[in-house]
């Protein structure tokens, strides 16, 4: 199979697991929304941003260190099997980590009490992510079988929330069938590696544990920065303002982010094709063709954003209205500097650049909340997302222009 064919097969698979985890979310979402209620939406909303720190955690920038170094090592499986290996041995032992710290913060802050059960019940997920060795399948470009993987959790997860949640009491049900789907896809994938592919999985020694933190630290404290100003912001409106303004934001917020995550197929299809290929020119084809797509799709949204939050959440949710079209002002820039980063910058070999653009955007967004906590809004956080994405947009920008890295007969900086 040429490149270029298994550039669109790829793209293909990834497309089709965004389309499901797109659709999927428009069933379940109203649903939930209309049988919880606003405050107990809330808490759900609420609980989801706060294992997705956990999540962070676990993941430690695996899915771009161990990817792109897959990606490298491709047709060496004594070589694959040590990195997956020591990746995985090192998110178990973090997981592991993360669940004190998880009971801890449960039972030591007040905040949490009332709705512990649910936290807890999130965990699963963790443990789960821990398992799901997406960044395996990216590094060998074999993302069917994420498709697969992915499609069924969340149709598992589809049926199963008709079937057990029925009213605002049975909210524990919702993280408890989260939980469930994620461990039985985290099981599978590791069944797929080790058949299919004859991956050696054993527990690495801790040299080759600790050499693998070393390389994703960069990367990983690049996601805690994307996390401070995307999913925190739910979490930190719920902390300040409650579970019914959580539940007004993050309702807005999620189908912000679903929308960009239908870009996501092509941001971790090109980053390990760039990183071996180099073939700057389809990068540029494809770059182009979806600013335009998505300044179609910005503008449809938010001249419907009234229809979309009344058909999927409902009238008690009107008030997300107006903070979706600020998010799909926010679209225009996050779109194009999402392939800016790791598709083109980290795959040419300045991940730097790319994980200083977040780092610095995360402490300005934490300024801007920290002064404004006496008179935060929800509407405000939302405006403080669109400054920060805007700022990354321009940050990136800045460096591909100063390393002309769009120019077709680039010589390629090889460092990692």
């Amino acid at each position: 199979m040429t490149d270029r064919k298994k550039l669109i097969e790829n793209f293909s698979a990834l497309m089709i697991m965004q389309f499901l985890n797109y659709v999927l979310p428009f069933i379940t979402l109203p649903y939930l929304a209309r049988v919880l209620g606003a405050e107990k939406y809330g808490v759900y909303l609420f609980s989801q941003a706060f294992v997705q720190y956990f999540i962070i955690l676990v993941d430690f920038g695996f899915d771009l260190s161990a990817t792109r170094e897959i990606a490298l090592n491709r047709g060496n499986i004594r070589k694959i099997s040590e990195i997956v290996s020591s990746v995985l041995t090192a998110k178990i032992f973090i997981a592991v980590i993360s669940l004190f710290v998880l009971v801890s913060l449960v039972f030591l802050v007040p905040v949490f009490h009332e709705y512990w059960i649910i936290y807890v019940l999130t965990f699963g997920m963790i443990f789960g992510n821990a398992c799901f060795s997406s960044f395996f399948y990216q590094g060998i470009e074999k993302m069917k079988f994420i498709t697969i993987l992915n499609a069924s959790v969340k149709l598992f997860f589809t049926l199963a929330i008709f079937f057990f949640v029925r009213d605002s009491s049975d909210l524990f049900f919702v993280p408890l069938l989260n939980s469930i789907g994620y461990l039985l896809v985290g099981g599978l994938s590791l069944v797929i590696i080790t058949r299919q592919f004859k991956v050696n999985l054993n527990f690495s020694s801790k040299s080759d544990v600790i050499g693998q933190i070393k390389k994703s630290s960069q990367f990983f404290w690049s996601r805690v920065a994307v996390s401070i100003y995307t999913t925190s912001n739910t979490f930190i409106i719920g902390l300040v303002m409650g579970p019914v303004a959580a539940g007004i934001f993050g309702s807005a917020d999620k189908l912000f982010r679903g929308i960009i995550s239908l870009y996501q197929p092509l941001n971790n299809v090109l980053y390990p094709y760039i990183s071996h290929s180099k073939n700057i020119k389809l990068y540029k084809k494809l770059f182009y063709f979806s600013v335009l797509l998505n300044f179609v799709i910005v503008l449809i949204i938010t001249f419907s954003s009234d229809s979309i939050i009344a058909l999927v959440f409902g009238e008690d949710f009107m008030e997300s209205s107006d903070l979706l079209k600020i998010f799909m002002l926010t679209a225009v820039f996050l779109m194009p500097s999402i392939l800016l980063g790791y598709p083109l910058l980290g795959a040419l070999g300045y991940s730097k650049e790319v994980n200083n653009s977040v780092i610095i955007a995360s402490f300005i967004h934490v300024a801007l909340l920290v002064v404004s906590i006496p008179f935060l809004s929800v509407k405000l956080v939302a405006l403080y997302v669109l400054f920060t994405e805007l700022f990354v947009f321009i940050y990136r920008i800045y460096f591909v222009k100063k390393y002309s890295l769009l120019k077709d007969d680039l010589i390629f900086k090889e460092t990692y």
